[in-house]
């Protein structure tokens, strides 16, 4: 089986530093398309492997440009528009928060 992963990375310069990157295992995300070009992205885990993602989502400014690749298949331009906060769901040590992305459109 081949691994698959979601890429999110802030500014295009800084693509190859980690801080500027991160790679989330496919099977802990879901994208729901909410119409309009606005996405949210829900991401599940363990506390302990949230934390870094949540800290990578929460450092990002309002508007500010970012890409997000599926499993290689090339890379989206969204600007980020928000984060909730971590919440533990019902399953005991299952925890989960959502980024919401809006596509980025140029004008013509």
């Amino acid at each position: 089986m081949v691994e698959s992963k979601v890429v999110f990375c802030r500014g295009r310069e800084n693509k190859k530093e980690s801080e500027y990157m991160l790679e989330v295992d496919e099977e802990y995300v879901s994208i729901k398309d909410r119409g309009q070009g606005t996405w949210t992205i829900n991401i599940r885990g363990s506390k302990e492997a949230l934390t870094p993602m949540y800290e990578f989502f929460d450092n990002v400014m309002d508007l500010e440009p970012l890409t997000m690749n599926i499993a290689g298949t090339g890379e989206i331009k969204h600007y980020f528009r928000g984060i909730s906060d971590i919440k533990e769901e019902e399953d005991e040590g299952n925890y989960k928060f959502g980024v919401t992305l809006q596509l980025l459109k140029k004008s013509v």
